[in-house]
């Protein structure tokens, strides 16, 4: 009785064992397949991000290759743009400092000229005062005689369109008073210059030093040895 009680109890024992092994190996495959198939599916998930990664990364190279291309296109249209700023103020500077330079030398001129004149009109002052302490006053009456003459002569030589100016009047200025002969050549030549009678005004200036200055409306004819001087003085300059 005890022996069939062992037998029972070991045969109950290796049925347990038998149905435990077979509930466990069903949970173990079964483990087994959701393993197999969480990693064909992270799998085909890392496939799949593979995919994407890639997909990211060429667009990501296509996208700095366009961004490097337009970067090389604005630093070539900044570099242009720069260039012609460049030029343009070059332009801009070479104009103005030919502008400063134009007048500068036109200033230039115009003080040379000034100076020019003011040397020349010194330069008469002082043959003036000159002439003053060298000639006495017979002499320079006698000098105001002979321009006087060269005056009429010059008067005679004139043109006739000249004297377009209408007027019955004319000014006599001497630095010394007409005499009745000097006075009628004047009248006489002036009259047929004008082409009617003439009447004189006569005044004496003795700052002209000698010869006379002829008015007629706006017509002037100066044959004062001042003016003269004034013509001779940049003559002497010139020569050699």
């Amino acid at each position: 009785m005890l022996i069939q009680l062992l037998i029972i109890q070991v045969i109950t024992f290796v049925g347990l064992i038998f149905l435990l092994r077979i509930l466990f190996y069903r949970q173990l495959s079964s483990a087994v397949n959701r393993l197999k198939r969480l990693h064909e599916e992270n799998l085909a998930r890392e496939e799949v991000l593979k995919k994407e990664l890639e997909k990211a990364r060429q667009e990501k190279e296509i996208e700095l290759a366009k961004a490097k291309e337009e970067g090389e296109e604005i630093l070539k249209e900044a570099r242009e743009k720069a260039a012609k700023i460049a030029e343009e103020g070059q332009a801009l500077a070479k104009q103005e400092a030919q502008k400063l330079l134009e007048k500068g030398s036109a200033e230039l001129k115009k003080a040379e000229a000034e100076m020019q004149a003011g040397s020349q009109e010194r330069a008469v002052d002082f043959s003036v005062e000159l002439l003053k302490f060298t000639f006495s006053q017979q002499g320079m009456q006698a000098l105001q005689h002979v321009l006087l003459e060269e005056l009429i002569d010059e008067i005679s030589k004139l043109p006739q369109d000249k004297f377009t100016v209408k007027s019955a009047q004319a000014k006599v200025t001497s630095a010394y008073a007409l005499n009745s002969q000097e006075k009628e050549k004047i009248t006489k030549i002036l009259t047929e210059k004008m082409g009617s009678a003439m009447a004189l005004e006569q005044a004496v200036d003795e700052q002209l030093l000698a010869g006379l200055v002829i008015q007629v409306g706006a017509l002037t004819i100066d044959g004062s040895l001042k003016n003269k001087l004034r013509k001779v003085v940049p003559l002497l300059k010139k020569a050699p």
